[in-house]
């Protein structure tokens, strides 16, 4: 072959090289960003039929009016902001006094909600991982102020000693979600499954501390999925075999779980934009399971806190310590948040007005296609939890509903 016949050929052999290293390229970038290249792909027309349709408890006469008063908002809300389903209950004086559920757990099928339907609860599922570590504690089974290494030994020894009190109050100094060289990029947006409790620890493990632990407060998924793993190593038990042995099986719960063991009625988390709709970006939340992983439907969470304030899961002065306790840092002032043990807990005029504080221990969660909101009133052994299947900037709407009927339950709590 002549000089000049070999030249087309070297040519179409670099230009294919290139071709696919351009191809390679855009297709690295895009598994990068992909959360950013798809939002705005894939919306569809968000049919306004009606979804106040779905199931209840019967409403007692007691609470008639109370009841009355929330069905109206909860119409109101669900057209309002185009929730694809809304599910409340509401709990006192150790019962489930009342739960809803309304609209659709899957907006392709109509399929309606059931009062069973499992939600995404994001760091709700703080709330649930600290009340099982609570049970630890009551039962001398899990130290909070041991160093965290005597029960997560594969965890990198670090400059200072961490324990699990301070993990579980954002204290620790263990960082939050970031951006990585991953796909995507997001650890918010996580695909990677791991397998077990001491895979999602090496998502983290080798970050530096934020700062020395018990100093500041610095809040943090990953802190409480180490805390997992310190429960795990306490008490000899998978982190899912401690949930279910310690909380979800004796409380009745029979609908919280990780999400990669759910089941079942599940609602189709969505992102919804104007009258628009589409599923929310599909993660893989086993990387922060303790943190914001659960799925729980209201009546599961509103058996929870009826337990607790009712002293029937742990001891009263241990509740009270870590549960409507704010932490405080090592300088005696108390943290920014009035976080507790896994809850945040302070007086607030939100209830009512600036002239009439309420004391509340409450959590809510933003999951990636799920908000929820749990909230306690311990003066009046009232607990309220609503949980909707769409993405929210944050749990503002949900509370506002919460307060509403707060204010209700209580009303009515001092009138007995």
């Amino acid at each position: 072959m002549t000089r000049t016949q070999s030249r087309p050929v070297k040519k179409r052999h670099i230009l294919l090289i290139c071709l696919t290293f351009i191809l390679g390229f855009s297709f690295f970038v895009f598994k990068l960003f992909e959360p950013v290249f798809v939002w705005n792909t894939g919306w569809k027309p968000l049919q306004l039929v009606d979804r106040t349709d779905g199931e209840q408890h019967p409403v007692p006469e007691a609470y008639r009016d109370i009841i009355i008063s929330a069905n109206k908002q909860l119409d109101a809300a669900i057209s309002t902001h185009n929730f694809p389903a809304l599910s409340i209950a509401i709990g006192h004086n150790g019962k489930l006094v009342w739960a809803r559920a309304m609209g659709v757990q899957n907006l392709e099928t109509q399929a309606p909600v059931k009062l069973d339907t499992k939600f995404r609860i994001g760091s709700v599922s703080k709330a649930v991982t600290a009340t099982a570590a609570a049970k630890l504690v009551d039962e001398n089974v899990l130290n909070l102020d041991d160093n965290i290494r005597e029960t997560v030994p594969y965890f990198p020894q670090k400059q200072y000693d961490i324990t699990p009190r301070q993990l579980l109050t954002h204290t620790a100094g263990i960082r939050h979600y970031e951006a990585c060289f991953c796909f995507p990029f997001d650890e918010y947006s996580n695909r990677q499954h791991h397998k077990d409790v001491k895979s999602a620890v090496s998502k983290f493990s080798k970050s530096k501390l934020l700062f020395k632990p018990g100093t500041a407060f610095s809040y943090s998924s990953y802190g409480f999925t180490l805390a997992s793993a310190a429960m795990e190593g306490a008490s000899g038990l998978s982190f899912d075999e401690i949930i279910k042995n310690k909380l979800t099986a004796p409380l009745g719960m029979n609908n919280t779980m990780r999400e990669g063991l759910a089941n079942g009625d599940i609602a189709v988390p969505y992102d919804v934009r104007d009258n628009t709709y589409k599923p929310a970006f599909s993660v893989d939340n086993s990387n922060k399971t303790a943190g914001g992983g659960f799925v729980s439907t209201p009546t599961d969470l509103v058996l929870m806190t009826q337990a607790i304030l009712q002293g029937e899961y742990i001891s009263d002065d241990l509740r009270d310590d870590l549960f409507f306790t704010p932490q405080k840092l090592q300088n005696g002032e108390v943290n920014e948040q009035n976080y507790a043990f896994g809850w945040r807990s302070h007086m607030s005029s939100g209830t009512f007005n600036e002239d009439r504080k309420v004391m509340i221990t409450h959590h809510g969660g933003v999951a990636m296609g799920g908000t929820a909101f749990l909230i306690m009133y311990p003066e009046y052994d009232i607990s309220i939890a609503i949980v909707t299947n769409r993405q929210m900037d944050g749990v503002g709407e949900l509370v506002n509903i919460v307060q509403s009927v707060g204010k209700d339950m209580i009303l009515y709590a001092e009138s007995e």
